[in-house]
């Protein structure tokens, strides 16, 4: 497929029920890669700086995000060719899941989600993250401090982590996919340590997600067959109305 074809298949909205009535938001970038390390690392204060240097670990996210050269289709269980999934995507969920994009900090209604549910993967409905280990980490990305384990094999996360030297890891962190379609979530940081009094404390790690490859269903559904999603390619309440889509 040429890049002209690529670009004219992604100018048609699906009507798969994923795609909803999908709005672009206005500070979102579906057309660029963005780096989620960049961003934070131009923003990072000399007072983070300070801290970091004190406690012997850097958590400044450096120029490696999204740069996992593995494909993101050879190997799992639910693919689909480019085609296909620009069909079957949003543009930003196809910029995010698709390309290793990143969103612009707080553009997703799912930062400031506080109910109790699920996080599941936009592209394959794989339930990622539980909204227990959720907690406010103030980078204005949705923040987890643990992954869901498969269900077939509970020593097997549904989040895979890209395999990079312990040093990388400490230091720019590691790409994370999701483990059945292989779309790109974000990135996993071993800074768990400084955010006391959540989750992450604990676990000593950060999951810090693209809310836009995410769908998030409340705990309170009464039933399956009317499961209501909430899409994270949309924007925070008070820009959007109309946010619930049926599943």
């Amino acid at each position: 497929m040429t890049s002209q074809e690529h670009k004219e298949s992604r100018a048609v909205l699906p009507t798969n029920s994923l795609q909803g009535n999908y709005v672009c938001p206005d500070n979102a970038s579906c057309d660029r890669i963005q780096d989620r390390r960049d961003i934070l690392q131009r923003g990072l204060s000399f007072g983070s700086l300070m801290a970091a240097t004190l406690t012997a670990q850097v958590p400044i996210q450096s120029s490696a995000a999204a740069r996992n050269v593995k494909s993101r289709t050879a190997g799992y269980n639910i693919q689909h060719t480019e085609a296909e999934w620009s069909d079957l995507l949003s543009p930003q969920q196809y910029f995010i899941l698709r390309q290793g994009g990143t969103e612009s900090p707080y553009s997703s209604i799912l930062e400031g989600e506080e109910r109790a549910g699920l996080y599941l993967c936009a592209a394959c409905r794989t339930p990622l993250f539980d909204a227990k280990d959720k907690f406010h980490s103030g980078t204005g990305w949705p923040s987890f401090a643990s992954t869901v384990m498969s269900s077939i094999d509970p020593n097997v996360s549904n989040v895979e982590t890209e395999d990079v030297s312990p040093v990388q890891y400490q230091l720019a962190g590691a790409e994370v996919r999701c483990h059945t379609c292989g779309g790109h979530l974000g990135d996993v940081f071993a800074d768990g340590f400084l955010f006391v009094g959540t989750p992450a404390f604990v676990t000593g790690k950060r999951y810090c997600i693209d809310g836009g490859a995410l769908l998030f269903v409340p705990k309170d559904q009464k039933s399956i067959d009317q499961l209501q999603v909430l899409r994270g390619d949309l924007p925070p309440k008070s820009r959007h109305r109309n946010a619930v889509f049926p599943g």
